[in-house]
């Protein structure tokens, strides 16, 4: 493997830029044919995925700020793609869950993301889709592990 001579030949960069340029697609096409932004579809994808959850568990599960999944939240419940209620078990607790409003527009966004995923991976054989996977997954892991050594590192006292 040749060694990076620029920035934007480091893994990081390759994979940032290609985030970067899925996530505009999405938001150009998730906002034009649904009317739903691209961080009301992560939070409503993740609701869907849950059934029904938290603010924080939400945050925790796109690693992303609680105040900001809440005020999503809060606008996916007023346009009526969510409910929030009372945990019964917990009071201080809120829960989300989809409305059926918010399935229909969740199942239809995902039929196009699933559409968005095939075409990409038609370009690369089964098996090297399925390494892929396979390597994003470990690579995943591998930079938890390095964002957790980090979080310990900086909770030692100096």
């Amino acid at each position: 493997m040749r060694e990076p001579k620029s920035v934007t030949d480091l893994l990081s960069s390759r994979l940032l830029r290609l985030s970067n340029t899925l996530g505009l697609y999405s938001s150009r096409r998730y906002r034009s044919q649904f009317g739903v932004t691209l961080p009301e579809w992560r939070v409503l994808s993740i609701i869907a995925l849950q059934r029904t959850t938290s603010a924080r568990d939400i945050s925790l599960t796109l690693a992303t700020d609680k105040a900001w999944v809440g005020l999503t939240v809060q606008k996916l419940e007023r346009r009526g793609f969510v409910r929030r209620v009372s945990d019964k078990r917990d009071a201080r607790r809120t829960l989300v869950s989809l409305t059926k409003q918010g399935q229909q527009v969740h199942d239809a966004i995902m039929l196009n993301a699933l559409r968005r995923q095939k075409r990409l991976l038609s370009k690369l054989t089964d098996d090297n889709a399925q390494s892929l996977i396979a390597s994003l997954d470990q690579l995943q892991a591998e930079a938890d592990r390095m964002l957790e050594e980090l979080d310990a590192s900086d909770t030692k006292p100096s």
